[in-house]
């Protein structure tokens, strides 16, 4: 809702506080540090051992309690509790704060639909920077497809643009297929790369029923509310997230080009827990950690999602965004929620004024994927058509003027087409990447 006292001059007097103070660094200042930045926003996780009266067979998230000890790290509040995975994005990329919304709102849900504002994809952006969102889930959930333009994001690869993917018992894609889409975005740039990557592995909900694989790890003892079952299929599938953060730090310990990680909870889960189960007496609590290979500073703060993103640039030296210099000069005065909620109203629903009444970010054209689909040529066997090309997936279907054709992958360079198309008008062929729901998510040449 529009604040009270908003207006052109309270607006106009905000930005000033703000940008005043940085827009002529002293000579003196350090040149800010641009390393590519990967965000890694971990489904329902967090640190198990925060669940009160809980003990486990051997620790299940190994790798994660170790880069507690050596990274800087701290409690995120994040915006929802079981869910709500597309809001704790919102916060960290925007650093906007969900309570100014409707209630139960999901802005990639509403305004995002049509509106763009400031995110770290876009500040980073104006530094050269390529930014590229990946997700191991169908591209449509929560409109992403169309909310990533928004967002600032050139490229997107959701499942449907992997190879390699592999599923839980639940449905969910193992998290492993992340190594090597993360590694491939920053390997297919030529500058430094903003990466948002966002797991689903250990998605809920959680069976009360014993799972065949998720028994590595046993729980000995459960609070009373939550079903130890349940528990102990979760910590199994958060177990092999760790793996997954294991492995990709591997990778990134060995890349040549200096890099940022951060890891972080999108919120708790789905198990019944109450506040009263957890050591800090809340549900709106997970953790952050910040990795780097090139010796960032030592720090650790209890944050909020929505000041992450800036409290992370903030240690490179960037400063970049009205709402990325807000958030780091002014969480300590005595008007900043109040002046957020002005800047949050103004950028997205008010006049604009906090950028002079210009549309200063427009929609990106987005590319979906990372590397492009492509056919390089046509053959006949035994009765069936064969498109041989490029980069193709299981989600690839022929197309012949707009018709889906019966496909059936059977590698990245080869599909089977059990149906028989128009040879006379081959040149008509493409390659659409469709969704579970038939929906058409890109077209080849």
């Amino acid at each position: 809702s529009r604040p009270t006292e908003y207006s052109e001059e309270r607006v106009e007097e905000i930005a000033d506080d703000v940008i005043e103070p940085t827009a002529a660094p002293e000579p003196e200042e350090a040149e800010p540090l641009t390393p590519n930045v990967v965000f890694v926003q971990l489904e329902s996780f967090f640190n198990v051992h925060d669940l009160v009266d809980a003990e486990y067979s051997r620790e299940p998230i190994p790798v994660f309690r170790e880069l507690m000890e050596t990274c800087p790290h701290g409690q995120l509040k994040v915006p929802s509790v079981g869910g709500g995975t597309a809001n704790t994005e919102f916060e960290v990329l925007t650093g906007m704060n969900l309570d100014y919304f409707g209630a139960g709102e999901f802005p990639y849900n509403t305004i995002l639909q049509d509106t763009t504002c400031e995110t770290v994809a876009f500040n980073l952006k104006e530094l050269g920077y390529t930014a590229t969102a990946v997700h191991n889930y169908t591209g449509t959930f929560y409109g992403r497809n169309t909310v990533y333009a928004q967002l600032g994001f050139d490229r997107f690869v959701p499942q449907e643009y992997m190879n390699g993917l592999t599923y839980n018992a639940l449905g969910w894609a193992h998290d492993s297929v992340l190594t090597g889409e993360t590694m491939k975005a920053l390997t297919t740039t030529p500058g430094r790369d903003f990466v948002f990557t966002v797991t689903v592995q250990s998605h809920g909900k959680y069976p009360d029923t014993p799972v065949e694989g998720l028994d590595d790890i046993a729980v000995l003892v459960a609070p009373e509310t939550v079903n130890a079952t349940a528990l102990q299929n979760y910590v199994n599938e958060l177990s092999q997230v760790d793996a997954f953060i294991g492995a990709l730090i591997d990778e990134l310990e060995d890349f040549d080009e200096p890099t940022v990680l951060v890891l972080y909870g999108d919120h708790l889960p789905a198990l019944g827990l109450e506040a009263e189960n957890m050591e800090s007496s809340s549900l709106y609590r997970t953790e952050y950690i910040i990795w780097d290979n090139f010796g960032l500073e030592q720090q650790d703060e209890p944050l909020a999602a929505y000041q992450l993103s800036a409290a992370v640039l903030g240690r490179l030296g960037i400063t970049t965004g009205l709402m990325t210099a807000f958030q780091q000069t002014c969480r300590e005065e005595p008007t900043y929620r109040a002046d957020l909620r002005m800047l949050q109203y103004d950028a997205l629903y008010g006049k604009g004024y906090c950028y002079e009444g210009e549309a200063r970010y427009r929609p990106t054209e987005m590319e979906m994927g990372m590397v492009p689909i492509e056919i390089t040529g046509m053959e006949q066997r035994a009765g069936d058509w064969f498109i041989l090309g490029e980069n193709f997936t299981p989600y690839c279907v022929v197309t012949q003027n707009g018709q889906l054709l019966d496909t059936e992958y059977e590698a990245p360079w080869l599909l089977r087409v059990t149906e028989e198309p128009n040879t006379a008008d081959y040149r008509d062929l493409e390659i659409s990447v469709v969704d579970k729901h038939n929906e058409v998510l890109s077209n080849t040449e």
